[in-house]
């Protein structure tokens, strides 16, 4: 009895977890894009399927709209067409065709960068619901690598070079950001479950001894940007008081959306200056972008 009961609840956790094997949405895209390619009927068959009204349905946004997930796609295509589809693609063909499918097309970066702000708040539930296996140990490191990501994105010369030659065994900055002509911009990440950050006291020690290591080099530190999920009031009052620093917060929310708004933006290059507030304002930051 106790083996069937295992049994039973291994079956149902495997049609758990296959369920929520996540792609991006850029992945979901691709997906669509390329199941249109091997197979042009499908589109037709969709609409039918779920009674959409617009001509063209294979769009990941329009399908998300109405709850259509990759899975539920795939599902509805016939074993010979999906075969013929694995086949065109590239995709690999021993095991589960489906979950082989989703997993080609899972597009591992943009997945966790659609899941950053779970990310800064170590929320594991929600990152394996998104289809992330991560370990907790590993959420820090993999927050700062993110946040990289998405200055890199915003055109920044994210400088690991200088960063490493500033460095010593007990101060260690995250992120340095080369202006160029000795300017830079020091870059310090921090995840938390706790709602509020408000290790102000400790962060604060953290900062000034970066910022003694980049002045000992006669570097110009334009602005530090502290990226964490959130802030307390206590926190953002200490860091308001603060005279030692050009300190400025940025939550990973905040950030994530100016990140998606500077994509169809005039700029190649984000305009740090904008950098102004203690607390980055996000309203104003993407009505500049959109001008």
């Amino acid at each position: 009895m106790d083996d069937k009961i295992s049994s039973l609840i291994q079956h149902f956790e495997n049609v758990e977890r296959d369920e929520k094997v996540g792609i991006s949405l850029d992945g979901f895209d691709k997906l669509l894009a390329e199941l249109y390619q091997s197979l042009p009927k499908l589109n037709k068959q969709i609409k039918d399927q779920f009674e959409l009204q617009d001509e063209f349905v294979l769009k990941a946004d329009f399908l998300l709209d109405y709850n259509i997930k990759p899975r539920d796609i795939l599902d509805l295509i016939i074993k010979t067409d999906l075969t013929k589809f694995i086949k065109d693609n590239g995709i690999k063909q021993r095991g589960d065709d489906i979950l082989n499918i989703l997993e080609h097309y899972k597009d591992v970066e943009n997945l966790y960068l659609e899941n950053y702000e779970n990310v800064a708040y170590r929320n594991l539930n929600l990152l394996k619901e998104n289809g992330i296996t991560v370990k907790e140990s590993e959420l820090g490191i993999k927050f700062e690598d993110l946040t990289k990501v998405i200055f890199k994105g915003l055109g920044f010369n994210v400088d690991d070079a200088i960063k490493n030659k500033l460095n010593t065994k007990k101060d260690m900055m995250d992120i340095l950001l080369n202006l160029n002509n000795n300017e830079i911009i020091i870059v310090e990440c921090k995840t938390s479950k706790e709602r509020g950050y408000n290790k102000f006291s400790f962060v604060s020690r953290q900062l000034k001894s970066y910022q003694n290591l980049a002045l000992k080099n006669d570097l110009r530190i334009v602005k530090i940007l502290l990226v964490a999920p959130e802030f307390s009031d206590d926190f953002v009052t200490d860091c308001e008081m603060d005279t030692e620093m050009n300190l400025s917060l940025i939550t990973a929310s905040t950030l994530s959306n100016i990140s998606e708004a500077f994509k169809t933006s005039k700029y190649t290059e984000f305009p740090h200056v904008l950098f102004r507030d203690i607390v980055i304002n996000e309203e104003r930051i993407l009505k500049a972008l959109s001008k």
